[in-house]
């Protein structure tokens, strides 16, 4: 192989998939990024074997073939490169590869592009296109909500169901839920479908897309799901199981409504959070007519109270909730206002934007002796 590409498109292609490099693994060739080259482009691939991403960039290629480079080193050299051409050169028979920049050389020892695992193809007549600015949005409102304890899968995942003209998203811990919908192009509101798609493959598709340019266009196989966008290629395997009945735990009413500013409510929960850090991370609500109370105490600092203006409609109430995952929710609404829907000191909460049924994100309280 013998490539010559600039600076910029070598770690374009090498930032974007070693998104998918696997860090503890036993098949060497699986730490590594394979660097193919054809007529006219690059291609870097890396995958774990449940995400493979994609990448393809330009360069002037004088020779084809590819070689899997280890991961851990080459996104390092390539990162402290000078800003210029860059020559690329393997040899197939030892997979030894020269990287030339003005007047310098780096040998890279690498393993043959043979042993590396292709990324499976889907071929299906379910492709849905979205706006990539709407698939950020949505991912950013509800991709913090999935748990990490990998006992559990179906919690580590994210529900995409299409229906009627629409796709929702919902994950849930089973401490908090996010459900956020959005419209899909009328051409496609015949389209039926749900899968569990690993948060973690969402989380890092939205750390990569622009918001701008083309649609996402995704295509869902019997357990895989492909997201492309211009140059780059994701595909994920999906996680296999019943998702949990999320409309259920959903309250359809409440006693006590809340508005209140954002900023407002973010800032002093924040604050609060700062003597809630004992393992407990409580924060307490006193609901007034014109104003809440928040407060936090630790034996060992001290505490703090602070009032908040809302306006509320409904009872007084008592509540304590988390402070971290009410603060998880508050980052993510756009709105300058928001509603927090209350049912008593021992039911969910429901926090959404202000006159946005969009986005409905349910806490569950802590009992407070």
């Amino acid at each position: 192989m013998k490539v010559i590409a600039s600076k910029d498109n070598l770690s374009h292609g090498v930032q974007i998939v070693q998104r998918a490099v696997s860090a503890k693994n036993p098949l060497p060739v699986l730490t590594g990024i394979l660097v193919k080259a054809s007529e006219g482009h690059l291609t870097f691939s890396a995958t774990d074997l449940e995400l493979g991403i994609e990448c393809v960039t330009p360069a002037t290629v004088e020779e084809q073939g590819g070689v899997v480079l280890p991961a851990k080193y080459f996104s390092e050299i390539v990162r402290r490169l000078p800003d210029v051409t860059i020559n690329f050169e393997s040899s197939k028979e030892k997979n030894n590869t020269i990287i030339r920049y003005g007047q310098s050389e780096f040998n890279l020892l690498g393993m043959p592009e043979e042993d590396f695992p292709s990324l499976p193809t889907v071929d299906s007549d379910s492709v849905l296109s979205v706006k990539q600015e709407q698939f950020k949005t949505m991912i950013r409102q509800v991709g913090f909500a999935t748990s990490t304890d990998d006992n559990r899968p179906i919690f580590t995942g994210i529900l995409m169901e299409i229906e009627q003209g629409n796709m929702k998203l919902v994950a849930t811990d089973t401490h908090r839920l996010a459900y956020r919908i959005g419209q899909i192009d009328k051409a496609q509101e015949s389209m039926e479908k749900s899968v569990i798609i690993p948060g973690k493959t969402l989380n890092e598709l939205n750390k990569i897309m622009t918001g701008e340019g083309e649609d996402l266009k995704i295509a869902f196989g019997d357990n895989q799901v492909v997201f492309e966008m211009p140059g780059i290629r994701f595909v994920s395997r999906l996680i296999e199981g019943q998702f949990p009945n999320y409309r259920q735990v959903i309250p359809q009413g409440c006693k006590t409504k809340i508005k209140v500013k954002t900023k407002d409510l973010l800032e002093s929960a924040e604050r609060a959070s700062l003597l809630a850090k004992d393992g407990s991370n409580v924060i307490k609500f006193n609901i007034e007519e014109e104003y809440m109370m928040i407060s936090s105490n630790s034996p060992d600092i001290g505490k703090i109270e602070e009032q908040v203006p809302i306006v509320m409609e409904g009872e007084k109430t008592q509540i304590a909730f988390n402070s971290k995952y009410l603060i998880d929710v508050i980052k993510v609404i756009d709105t300058e206002e928001m509603m927090v829907e209350l049912t008593g000191p021992l039911s969910p909460g429901i926090i959404k934007p202000i006159d946005d049924e969009s986005y409905i994100y349910l806490i569950l309280p802590i009992r407070v002796v």
